[in-house]
C-alpha cells in the first residue's frame, strides 16, 4: 500500500539566497534514507517560501519489505556428541532463539561449518522510520552561519516555529528543539493574520494556504512575477530590464508577490547607467525599466508582499528609500570623480588582500607584471603599456567610497572613473570588464585588453591561495576559487584561446614564490587536477557524454580549446564505422601492451631489423608514415582528420593481429613487437584514449 508523505518545518524568515539550497538537500536526504531502508517511493516534489521548507512524496510504501536474515550459531562439531544426540550448546542456541531443531542447518563458513538458520525479519512501518530519521536529517542539513534559540540549543538556520508532517493522513510524531510534529500549518504572517489550520493532505494543504494568501510553488511564484513585471512595463509603454538573479532572489523573498511601480527624480539620470542599476538592484532589490533606446527611465518596479490596498503608502515608502540611497550615490560620485585613481595606489598599502599574500597594493604589482606574458600569449603585445596601467589601477576603485558602499559596482566604477578622468581608452575598458565573467552563464570581456587582464587578476588569486595552502575543501570556498576557474575557463573557450595551463601556472607562480608555503609541483599538481574537475563539470553541461570527456581529460587538460575541439570530434563521429575501428582497434592494442607490464608514457623503441614478418614490417612503415601526418593534423586542430588517418591504419592492424604473435617467443622479437604497438598507441594518445568511449556495438553491427 502507498501512502503520500507531507512535510513541512515551518520557520523565521529564511535568506532568499540559502532556500534553493536547503530544499535540494531536504530532500536528498530523506530519500536517501527512504532508499536506504529499502522503501520504495516516488521522486520527492520540493516547495518552499521564506517560511517554510516544503517536502511532498507522492508515493511511499506503508512499510519495508520483510527479509531474511542468517543466524549462525555453535561450531557444527560441537552442536552433536558421538551418538548424534545433540549438545547443550545446540540446545541452547535453539532455545536462545525458540527454533525447533529441525529447522537448524549446517551452515559452511569462512571458518568451517556452524549449525545456523534463516530468521524471516518483519519489515518496519515507514512511519516508525521517518519517526526517528527525520530529526536527525533536519541536524545535517548545511549552511553557513546557524541560530539556537532554546534550552536544546538545536542549530538551525532560522528558529523552527511549526512542524507538519503526515504519512497517509497520520501524524508522525518527534521533536525538533521543543517543536512537536502537528497535522497544522499558518497561513501569510500579515496577509492572512497568520491563521492556523488543519490539513490532512497535501491537496488540502495547498488549498487552504492558497485561500491563506501563500503560494508555496516558487515556480508558479517566478510565472506570476514575470507576468505582472511585463505587465506593468507595457503599461509605461517600456520594456523591462532582464535580470534572472534579481528574480531568482525575489521569488524567495514573498509569500503572496506582488508588483508595484514607483518612480524617482530625473536629475538622477545624469549618474552613471551602471550605478542607478545597481543601487536599485542590490540593497532594494528594484527592477530597472528601459525605454525604446535602451535607456533608462525615472521609474522602478518593486516585487512586495502586501495588501494591495495600502498600495500607495508602500510605493512612497519605496520611493523615499530610494531617494536617500540615489543622493548617497550622487554624493560619492561627485567626490570620487575628483580624486584621481592614480593617487590611489598608495592607499592599496592599507587593504588586505590576504593574510597569507600581502595587501592589494602588492597584487596589482603582481598584475603588472603578469599582464605582458599573457600579452603576448595571446598576441597583443602592442596593448602592454596600457595593459599594464590597467592592471595597476584596476583595484584602485576599491578605496573609493561608492564601491565602499556599493561592492558589486567594483572594477565597474573603476572603468568609469578612469574614463572621466582621462585615463586612455584601452585601460580603462580592460579595468571595467576585468572581473567578468563572475559566473560561467555571466557574458566574458568584450575586449582582448580585458580578457588579459581578467585571467590575469583571476589566475594571482588562484594559484596565490594554492600556494599558501588556501585550496578549497569539500563545499567550503570562501574564497571562490571554483567560480574563478570558472571564470577562466570561460574566457579561454568562448574566446577560443590556445593558451596552455602549465605556462599559466608557472608564471603565476613565479610572481609569489617568495610567500609560498608550497613547492611548485605540488601546486601544480593540485591546480591540474582543480581545473580538470571544473572542465569535466563544463562538457558535461555543454551535453557531451561521460565517456566522451573521459577520453579527453583523462589524457591531459593543458590546453582547454584543444579538449573542446577533441571531444566535439568525437562526439561528431562516434557513432561511424571508421570511429568503431579505431576504438576497438586501441582497446586491442592497449590491453596487450598493459599486460605485458608497459605503461602508456613509457618509451617505445622499434627495431625494423628484429621484424620477422610482412605484416609487421607493413604496419611499421605505416606507423612511420602517418605519425607526421596526425601530428600535422593535431597542430591544426583538425582532430577528425587525426581519427580518419589512425582509422586508416585497420586494414594493416587487422593483419598484423591475424598473422603475427605479439607475445613471441625470443624475447628481443616480443618486447620490439610491444614497442611497436606501443609507438602507435602514442599515436593515438596525442587525440584522445578512446578506448574510455562505450561503443554502441548493437548500432555498430546493424
Amino acid at each position: 500500500m502507498s501512502l503520500e508523505f507531507l512535510f513541512e518545518v515551518g520557520c523565521e524568515e529564511i535568506p532568499a539566497r540559502l532556500i534553493p539550497s536547503l530544499l535540494e538537500q531536504l530532500g536528498s536526504k530523506i530519500s536517501g534514507r527512504l532508499d536506504e531502508s529499502t522503501v520504495s517511493h516516488l521522486p520527492p516534489q520540493l516547495y518552499g517560501t521564506p517560511r517554510r521548507l516544503v517536502i511532498v512524496i507522492e508515493q511511499v510504501t506503508e512499510k519495508q519489505p520483510d527479509r531474511s536474515e542468517s543466524v549462525t550459531g555453535p561450531p557444527f562439531s560441537a552442536s552433536y556428541d558421538s551418538e548424534g544426540q545433540p549438545t547443550k550448546a545446540a540446545l541452547g542456541f535453539a532455545n536462545k532463539y525458540q527454533v525447533a531443531l529441525d529447522q537448524v542447518r549446517v551452515v559452511d563458513t569462512a571458518k568451517g561449518k556452524y549449525l545456523g538458520f534463516e530468521k524471516k525479519v518483519p519489515g518496519v512501518q515507514t512511519i516508525d522510520l521517518l519517526r526517528e530519521a527525520l530529526p536527525q536529517l533536519l541536524g545535517e542539513l548545511e549552511f553557513p552561519k546557524g541560530m539556537r534559540w532554546e534550552k536544546s540549543r538545536f542549530v538551525f538556520v532560522r528558529p523552527i516555529r511549526w512542524i507538519l508532517c503526515l504519512l497517509g493522513g497520520e501524524v508522525v510524531t518527534f521533536s525538533v528543539a521543543g517543536i512537536e510534529s502537528s497535522n497544522f500549518t499558518f497561513g501569510h504572517r500579515f496577509l492572512a493574520n497568520n491563521h492556523k489550520v488543519t490539513v490532512n493532505h497535501f491537496g488540502d494543504y495547498y488549498q487552504k494556504l492558497k485561500g491563506l494568501s501563500v503560494e508555496i510553488d516558487p515556480e508558479k511564484r517566478r510565472t506570476g512575477i514575470q507576468r505582472d513585471l511585463d505587465a506593468t512595463c507595457n503599461r509605461h509603454s517600456s520594456r523591462l530590464l532582464q535580470d534572472e538573479g534579481l528574480l531568482d532572489q525575489v521569488i524567495h523573498l514573498h509569500e503572496s508577490p506582488s508588483v508595484v511601480s514607483g518612480g524617482f527624480e530625473p536629475r538622477f539620470l545624469r549618474l552613471p547607467q551602471e550605478v542607478l542599476v545597481t543601487v536599485m538592484r542590490e540593497h532594494q532589490k528594484y527592477f530597472s525599466i528601459l525605454d525604446s533606446a535602451d535607456q533608462l527611465i525615472p521609474k522602478f518596479l518593486a516585487v512586495v508582499d502586501a495588501d494591495p490596498r495600502f498600495e500607495a503608502s508602500i510605493v512612497a515608502g519605496h520611493e523615499r528609500v530610494l531617494k536617500a540611497r540615489l543622493e548617497d550615490a550622487s554624493f560619492f560620485w561627485e567626490v570620487d570623480s575628483h580624486i584621481p585613481l592614480e593617487s590611489r595606489v598608495e592607499d592599496l598599502k592599507k587593504i588586505v588582500f590576504h593574510s597569507d599574500l600581502g595587501t592589494l597594493f602588492e597584487k596589482t604589482q603582481r598584475l603588472v607584471s603578469l599582464v605582458g606574458p599573457l600579452a603576448r600569449l595571446l598576441r597583443c603585445s602592442e596593448k602592454a603599456a596600457d595593459l599594464r596601467l590597467a592592471a595597476r589601477l584596476c583595484k584602485t576603485d576599491l578605496a573609493t567610497e561608492m564601491v565602499k558602499e556599493f561592492t558589486d559596482l567594483q572594477g565597474i566604477m573603476g572603468g568609469l572613473y578612469s574614463k572621466a578622468q582621462g585615463v586612455c581608452e584601452t585601460a580603462a575598458t580592460a579595468i571595467y570588464e576585468h572581473y567578468r565573467p563572475n559566473s560561467w552563464e555571466d557574458n566574458p570581456p568584450q575586449s582582448v585588453e580585458g580578457t588579459v587582464l581578467s585571467i590575469a587578476d583571476k589566475l594571482d588569486t588562484i594559484v596565490g591561495l594554492f600556494s599558501v595552502g588556501w585550496a578549497p575543501s569539500g563545499s567550503k570556498d570562501p574564497q571562490g576559487l571554483r567560480r574563478q576557474t570558472l571564470g577562466i575557463l570561460n574566457l579561454i573557450l568562448n574566446k577560443r584561446l590556445s593558451i596552455s595551463l602549465e605556462a599559466l601556472f608557472r608564471k603565476a607562480f613565479t610572481l609569489v614564490r617568495k610567500k609560498a608555503k608550497r613547492s611548485y609541483e605540488d601546486v601544480r599538481a593540485d591546480l591540474h587536477l582543480f581545473f580538470k574537475e571544473r572542465l569535466r563539470n563544463i562538457f558535461k553541461e555543454m551535453g557531451y557524454r561521460y565517456d566522451e570527456i573521459n577520453a579527453i581529460v583523462e589524457i591531459g587538460v593543458d590546453n582547454p580549446l584543444e579538449c573542446l575541439e577533441k571531444i566535439s570530434a568525437i562526439s561528431a563521429m562516434r557513432e561511424s564505422e571508421d570511429f568503431y575501428a579505431v576504438s576497438m582497434s586501441f582497446k586491442r592494442m592497449k590491453n596487450i601492451v598493459l599486460k605485458a607490464g608497459l605503461q602508456m608514457d613509457s618509451t617505445f623503441t622499434v627495431d625494423p631489423s628484429l621484424f620477422e614478418t610482412e605484416e609487421e614490417m607493413a604496419l611499421g612503415r605505416l606507423v612511420d608514415q602517418i605519425k607526421p601526418k596526425v601530428k600535422r593534423a593535431a597542430a591544426k586542430h583538425e582532430y577528425r582528420k587525426a581519427f580518419e588517418l589512425m582509422a586508416s591504419l585497420r586494414p594493416a592492424i587487422d593483419l598484423f593481429f591475424d598473422k603475427v604473435l605479439v607475445m613471441a617467443e625470443n624475447p628481443e622479437v616480443q618486447r620490439n613487437r610491444l614497442s611497436l604497438l606501443g609507438s602507435l598507441l602514442a599515436v593515438f594518445y596525442r587525440v584522445a584514449d578512446v578506448s574510455e568511449v562505450v561503443l554502441n556495438t548493437g548500432a555498430m553491427s546493424a
